[in-house]
C-alpha cells in the first residue's frame, strides 16, 4: 500500500537545495522580531532564468541591486508621502501648533521644503512671522548608511545641538516632521526644544515610520508586501534603521507638557503636547 502523501516540509527525503540561505544567514539581516515571526530571508536568491531572461544578468549582481533598493526606498519618497499621500496630516499638523500671523516657528526636519511644509507656514505667519529651517536630509542618510552609533545603542542617530545657541522663549512653537527617529535622546532633546519655546504653545512631531510593531504587522499581512521588503532591506538592514515609539518618545517628554497626544495614520506616527 503507497504511503500516504504528506506535506514535503515532513518527509524525511526533503533537503533545502544549496542555493537557498537559511534566514539570517547573509543577505538581508532582520531583527529577531520579524524572523521569529515571518518572513526574512532574501528573495534575490530565487532568482529564475526567466527574470534574467527580463532584466539581464545585472539582476545577479548585488552592487547593482544596491542602486534598484536605495532608488525605490528612498527616491522622491518624502515629497510624494508628504505632498500627496499623507497631505491631511500636513493640515492637521498646522492645525496642532495653532499658527497664527507673527508666528516664530522652529522647524526641524527631512524634505522640509520639497514636502511643502516651508512655503505653508509662511503663508500662515506672514510676512511678520518666522520659519526658520533645519533640514537634516543628509546627516539622516548619511547617518543610516554609515550606521552611525548612537548613544541609545541605536544606529543612524545623533545628539541634536540645533537648540544649543538659542535664547530661552526664541520661538512660539516647534515642529520635527520626518525626522524623530534621528534623535538619540529624545528626553535630553525635549527638554532643549521646549526651553526655546514659550510657554502655552505646542510642540508636534510626525514621522512616516519604516519600523516598529505597526509597520511590520502591515508588512507581514501579505506574502507579496513580506518579499518586497525583504528584497528593500537587503542591503540597508532594518537595524540600520532607529526607530522611537510614541509611547517611548512621550515618556520622554513626560511632564514638561501638558496633554501629551499620540495618534498613528496610514504609517505616519505623532506626538504633540503643549508646553507648560
Amino acid at each position: 500500500m503507497p504511503e500516504p502523501w504528506r506535506p514535503r516540509s515532513q518527509q524525511s527525503h526533503f533537503r533545502r537545495p544549496s542555493h537557498v540561505r537559511r534566514p539570517g544567514r547573509g543577505g538581508n539581516q532582520v531583527s529577531s522580531e520579524t524572523k521569529s515571526s515571518f518572513g526574512g530571508g532574501n528573495p534575490w536568491d530565487h532568482i529564475q532564468p526567466w527574470d534574467e531572461a527580463i532584466l539581464g544578468k545585472d539582476v545577479y549582481d548585488s552592487t547593482q541591486r544596491a542602486k534598484w533598493e536605495l532608488a525605490m526606498q528612498i527616491a522622491g519618497g518624502l515629497p510624494y508621502i508628504w505632498r500627496e499621500l499623507a497631505r491631511p496630516i500636513s493640515e492637521i499638523v498646522y492645525g496642532l501648533l495653532e499658527l497664527r500671523a507673527g508666528d516664530r516657528v522652529m522647524l526641524i526636519g527631512e524634505g522640509i521644503a520639497p514636502a511643502g511644509w516651508v512655503d505653508d507656514m509662511r503663508e500662515i505667519v506672514g510676512p511678520d512671522g518666522a520659519v526658520d529651517e533645519v533640514e537634516i536630509i543628509h546627516d539622516g542618510r548619511k547617518a543610516v548608511m554609515g550606521r552611525l552609533p548612537g548613544r541609545n545603542g541605536q544606529t543612524g542617530c545623533w545628539r541634536w545641538d540645533y537648540a544649543d545657541s538659542l535664547a530661552d522663549e526664541s520661538y512660539d512653537c516647534v515642529a520635527v516632521l520626518q525626522a524623530t527617529q534621528h534623535c538619540d535622546d529624545w528626553e535630553e532633546t525635549a527638554r532643549d526644544l521646549l526651553r526655546v519655546m514659550k510657554p502655552g504653545r505646542r510642540i508636534v512631531l510626525a514621522e512616516s515610520v519604516l519600523k516598529g510593531p505597526s509597520f511590520l504587522a502591515r508588512i507581514n499581512s501579505d506574502v507579496h508586501l513580506r518579499q518586497w521588503f525583504d528584497k528593500l532591506f537587503e542591503h540597508i538592514t532594518v537595524e540600520d534603521i532607529p526607530y522611537w515609539s510614541g509611547e517611548e518618545v512621550r515618556e520622554a517628554f513626560g511632564d514638561t507638557v501638558d496633554s501629551p497626544q499620540l495618534m498613528e495614520w496610514r504609517g505616519i506616527e505623532m506626538f504633540w503636547g503643549r508646553k507648560k
